[in-house]
């Protein structure tokens, strides 16, 4: 098993074009430094994940959604390259209820979460994926809804990074928001220290506000931010039905 062989397999799976697929140059921006047998590893453990999702495959709206979510997940750090699936396991739960959530237009997350909630708690990553799929699967099935998506991704600026300030600055972000203690109840003045620590890397880095990447940044940092949060809120389990949860702000 080689480099390009994994990519191959990956891309055709999810049935992503040639034009499409930039997979290989997302790892090795974010993983220039590693030799090629971790890279190797990392690959590995994608195509293993992905074969969770085999009895979706034909259906190419979910297949790419998975494959946007796995590129994204490559630019967050990890103690260690083993932590990587159960990083992938996460970001896709976190991602796919999130397209859930805008495709149901549900005002209260509290059903789905508390679904999840139980899931993780019982189930073992393949049957959870399953059910997860069964729900999705009307979905990405929707016409109208598959069209809106692409709209969506036309209007987007296709953008990589290439510079090492971003990097950097999202690597440190990273790293503090795993420091922090966070909880639902803490959050806004968890997010106002974020923003401090934020605006001292930007002056850190020479970074203008003006510029597009602080803009850019910006919105990266309290995406980081929300999905620590979305994260937290799945592992919350009341057995009390009449209370409400506490809202991600």
């Amino acid at each position: 098993m080689n480099l390009s062989s994994v990519y191959s397999d990956i891309k055709q799976f999810l049935s992503i074009s040639d034009d499409n697929f930039d997979l290989e140059k997302t790892v090795n921006l974010y993983f220039k430094s590693e030799p090629d047998e971790n890279k190797l590893e990392l690959l590995a453990d994608i195509l293993s994940f992905i074969n969770y999702f085999s009895m979706f495959k034909e259906i190419k709206p979910f297949m790419n959604s998975l494959y946007n979510c796995i590129n994204n997940s490559i630019e967050f750090t990890t103690d260690s390259m083993k932590d990587y699936e159960e990083l992938l396991s996460k970001n896709s739960i976190l991602h796919f209820v999130q397209e859930y959530i805008d495709y149901s237009q549900l005002t209260y997350k509290r059903k789905i979460l508390k679904f999840l909630s139980d899931s993780l708690e019982k189930l073992q990553i393949q049957p959870l994926i399953i059910n997860l799929g069964l729900l999705l699967k009307p979905m990405y099935q929707d016409r109208e809804y598959v069209d809106y998506l692409d709209k969506i991704k036309e209007t987007e600026v296709t953008y990589i990074l290439d510079n090492e300030a971003e990097i950097q600055i999202k690597e440190q972000i990273d790293n503090w928001l795993k420091s922090r203690n966070i909880n639902l109840d803490n959050q806004e003045q968890v997010k106002e220290h974020l923003k401090h620590e934020f605006d001292s890397l930007i002056l850190k880095y020479n970074i203008n506000q003006n510029n597009e990447i602080y803009k850019r940044l910006q919105m990266d940092i309290l995406e980081m931010f929300s999905m620590k949060l979305a994260l937290i809120s799945l592992t919350i389990f009341t057995s009390d039905d009449s209370l409400e949860p506490i809202p991600i702000k």
